[in-house]
């Protein structure tokens, strides 16, 4: 119960044609900077203090009158998110409201905040799913990363509350020096639930929270991120698939002249199809991406801002050592990874380079493991 999903085809369908037209099919709300959680590794996170310093929170007519207007451009899948969006002091009439318009609501969340009562109202404007995030497999590993003593617990119930509506639950997690040590009890938990997990060991640079940590974070070595996407990848594939995924890899060419091509440009669909919308307002293509304070929807006309996002887009041009490279189809770097790893879309993500380097070693040496283990 805890493999990959996998989109429906209607959906691959829907955004290929979004994506060649150019029409926002998705979005992202990211209705607050402010968490009840406090993360090593988050990339927004901020205080209260320092969130009601800046501006206050959007509103939740709002928000209301920005999905509509895209709604009627073709938004038809909406992701909310923060800091913590339930941590909003209106996300109850933004549910309510986006559920009305008939849009495909999705939300990301730590699940903590989700209560019995939270339930109740919840079960009448039902999102598509819950994306909970968790951080350790008990309260210690919650206290050590996420400054969070009870935070196992909440979420515990909150996933046991949202199963009994019927309300789906995908869990993701992210794999840090502070919690490597419970992810088999975590997907064990995921199995336990019948709930599908994704997990990831790559954590960007949170440049939009501090623009001085370009190519830094609270993570592992490129090599253990390494060992640890392979660690995942069995736990997610099981043995056979995980070996039938091996004989598929590349191995780093030595060579970095042959490796050289003409420049790809964004490869995924930010900016392309989709949107994100930062707390304050600031469209972006990616909420990874640094924040670009002049194309702010509040301020703009929100569909003129949408068109700068996919012109300035389709200007990005990613390193031409990235485009030639023979781990190209491993790697996955995309556009928010090489902006926050080396602070411009021309250079080498150095992290990310040496992570997808290392990964071919890094599961060789983990099915050596699992062999041995196996004849023991």
């Amino acid at each position: 119960m805890n493999s990959t999903p996998v989109e429906p085809r209607i959906t691959e369908y829907l955004y290929r044609k979004a994506t060649l037209s150019g029409v926002p099919l998705s979005g992202t709300f990211e209705l607050t900077p402010v968490c009840n959680m406090n993360c090593k590794m988050c990339y927004v996170k901020i205080s209260k203090t320092e969130q009601e310093g800046i501006r206050p929170l959007r509103t939740a007519k709002e928000w209301l009158n920005l999905a509509l207007e895209f709604k009627s451009k073709g938004m038809l899948y909406l992701l909310l998110t923060g800091g913590e969006p339930f941590s909003h002091p209106e996300f109850r009439e933004i549910m309510q409201g986006l559920h009305k318009m008939g849009l495909l609501v999705t939300v990301n969340s730590n699940g903590t905040l989700i209560t019995e009562e939270t339930v109740d109202w919840l079960k009448h404007c039902p999102p598509v799913r819950i994306n909970i995030s968790v951080y350790g497999a008990n309260n210690k590993t919650y206290e050590r990363l996420c400054n969070k003593p009870d935070g196992f617990t909440q979420v515990s119930n909150a996933i046991k509350l949202l199963k009994k509506e019927n309300i789906p639950v995908k869990l993701n997690c992210s794999v840090t020096p502070h919690n490597a040590d419970d992810i088999p009890q975590i997907f064990q938990f995921a199995k336990e639930n019948e709930l599908i997990i994704q997990a990831a060991s790559y954590m960007f640079p949170p440049v939009r929270r501090d623009a001085s940590l370009v190519g830094k974070n609270e993570r592992f070595s490129p090599e253990i991120a390494a060992y640890y996407t392979a660690y995942t990848d069995y736990l997610t594939l099981g043995k056979e698939r995980f070996i039938a995924a091996g004989e598929k890899l590349s191995l780093p060419c030595d060579d970095a002249d042959n490796c050289k091509a003409l420049p790809d440009g964004v490869r995924c669909r930010a900016g392309r199809c989709s949107f994100w919308i930062t707390w304050e307002g600031y469209m972006t293509p990616c909420g990874m991406f640094p924040t670009d304070k002049s194309n702010n929807v509040f301020e703009k006309e929100p569909l003129s801002c949408w068109e700068n996002v996919k012109y300035q887009t389709s200007l990005i041009r990613l390193p031409s050592e990235c485009s030639g490279c023979s781990l190209k189809d491993n790697c996955h770097a995309c556009a928010a990874m090489v902006i926050t790893e080396s602070g411009d879309f021309s250079k080498v993500p150095k992290y990310r380079c040496e992570m997808s380097k290392a990964y071919p070693y890094e599961y060789k040496k983990l099915l050596n493991k699992i062999e041995e283990k196996a004849y023991e």
